[in-house]
């Protein structure tokens, strides 16, 4: 089973890539998030349920690793028994900086719905303190379900992306003054309009093509915003279409206010 991208191809673990993963070089402060592969790759290939992944440029040098896990569960969160958990994902830090990471994330949901054809529901944790990986798969329209503040190492996150929906993976956001444009394969599939007041984003047009483009579009949206406007630490819209945003993390502010909404976005 493999994906090959535009940059990487993903691939399950085969012994051809043994001396590459023992190779594998994490800096110091990424080990506090995660673990080289070769402590976590006998497990996977003594565990059934545990599939080790490799990830490869177009030169077949390893890049990325991770694991895909069915029915984990990770202790502090209730999650649907069928599902999916990606762990222990990294990327050589001989190779960061390349974009290897957003294109991993932008394409694991194809590549487990090819290990995984059965599973609908895709989950990672991530600890808070790791912002940068974070805002990766936000960008990459994974949704922040749940925060635990006592987690193995501290403060976590989790986060999950239904694979049963239409994914899309392809939809970039780019800033256009207090305008973003919505944009997928290079084509303007709708905008978004801030009123940026002191710490709050108001969203006062949102026009997206259809469904898939809004909640992917909302998913990626606090991690935009997190980038070009730091003073801001919330997202407000008042709507009578409450049930799109709240797919996305925005909640009522007052009951007997239904229209008014707003989402959190520094935590």
């Amino acid at each position: 089973m493999e994906f090959k991208g535009s940059q990487i191809d993903i691939v399950q673990y085969s012994a051809e890539y043994r001396e590459q993963l023992e190779a594998f070089e994490l800096e110091e402060r990424q080990m506090i998030y995660s673990s080289l592969p070769v402590q976590v790759l006998e497990e996977g290939l003594m565990d059934h349920n545990r599939r080790p992944c490799v990830v490869l440029n177009k030169e077949d040098k390893v890049v990325g690793f991770f694991v895909l896990h069915q029915y984990y569960q990770h202790e502090g969160y209730e999650t649907p028994i069928n599902a999916v958990y990606v762990r222990s994902l990294s990327i050589n830090s001989k190779y960061q900086g390349h974009g290897y990471g957003t294109e991993i994330m932008m394409n694991i949901p194809v590549f487990v719905q090819r290990v995984f054809p059965d599973f609908e529901d895709l989950f990672l944790v991530v600890d808070a303190e790791n912002q940068a990986a974070w805002n990766l798969y936000e960008r990459a329209g994974f949704l922040h379900l749940a925060t635990n503040p006592e987690g193995p190492i501290g403060k976590e996150r989790l986060y999950y992306l239904d694979l049963s929906g239409q994914y899309v993976s392809k939809l970039r956001l780019i800033r256009q003054n207090n305008k973003i444009l919505l944009d997928k394969d290079g084509e303007n599939v709708g905008h978004i309009m801030l009123a940026i007041q002191k710490n709050i984003a108001r969203i006062s047009e949102f026009t997206p093509a259809d469904d898939e483009i809004r909640e992917s579009a909302l998913r990626q949206l606090a991690t935009f915003v997190r980038k070009y406007y730091p003073e801001v630490d919330r997202l407000q819209v008042e709507t009578d279409e409450a049930e799109p945003y709240l797919n996305g993390n925005f909640v009522q502010v007052d009951p007997a206010d239904p229209r008014h909404l707003i989402k959190l976005i520094k935590y």
